[in-house]
């Protein structure tokens, strides 16, 4: 429209008031359409890339997390183990077996086998302080990794688990029997020692 005007302007050639009229509001009839259509794609976009970012940050947890516990699983562990024990950070390595847990199965059933699997791993969960790493690492088999911790803290915490296990399986599968334990062993990092599982 403005070439067009430019050339008008340019041969002499005047515009009666109908031209004028639509190259005034032409501009105003086309836009709103078309900003329209241009904000609302946007905020599709917008809205697609929130999705999508959420969906890339579920599957990001999705792929450090046991799906069964919801802990850590052994990929995201040991990176963040690395992360902990290269900055010179002392504490305590637990290792956690849960006990006769083909025989609990082969008896019992897989459910109540999983049932037994979630009670190790609520018990590490509540027995073990906030800043632990805990990891299922196996089938049956956890490990933590807890900073500044002690011998001593480390004994209570081996009695405690296996306490915690046993109440925690009776919660969830609500079977009295004790088909729960778990043998916990742990060594400190820098020093050399080790506890036997009880």
């Amino acid at each position: 429209m403005s070439i067009s005007v430019a050339i008008r302007a340019y041969m002499g050639v005047e515009a009666d008031d109908v031209t004028v009229a639509i190259r005034l509001v032409m501009p105003f009839v086309t836009a709103f359409p078309i900003a329209l259509v241009y904000f609302n794609t946007l905020d599709a976009l917008e809205q697609s890339y929130g999705a999508l970012l959420r969906k890339s940050a579920e599957l990001s947890r999705q792929a450090m997390a046991d799906p069964m516990t919801g802990l850590l699983n052994r990929r995201a562990f040991i990176p963040q183990f690395e992360l902990a024990t290269g900055h010179n950070v002392n504490g305590v390595f637990l290792v956690a077996d849960v006990d006769l847990l083909k025989q609990v199965n082969d008896q019992f059933g897989h459910a109540v086998g999983d049932h037994v699997i979630m009670a190790v791993a609520q018990a590490l969960s509540a027995v073990l302080p906030q800043e632990s790493l805990v990891a299922r690492i196996g089938g049956d088999e956890f490990c933590a990794y807890v900073p500044n911790a002690s011998r001593e803290q480390a004994l209570c915490w081996q009695v405690e688990i296996d306490k915690q296990v046993a109440m925690e399986f009776r919660r969830i599968s609500k079977v009295d029997q004790e088909l729960a334990s778990v043998s916990v062993g742990a060594r400190r990092r820098v020093s050399i020692w080790i506890l036997p599982p009880h």
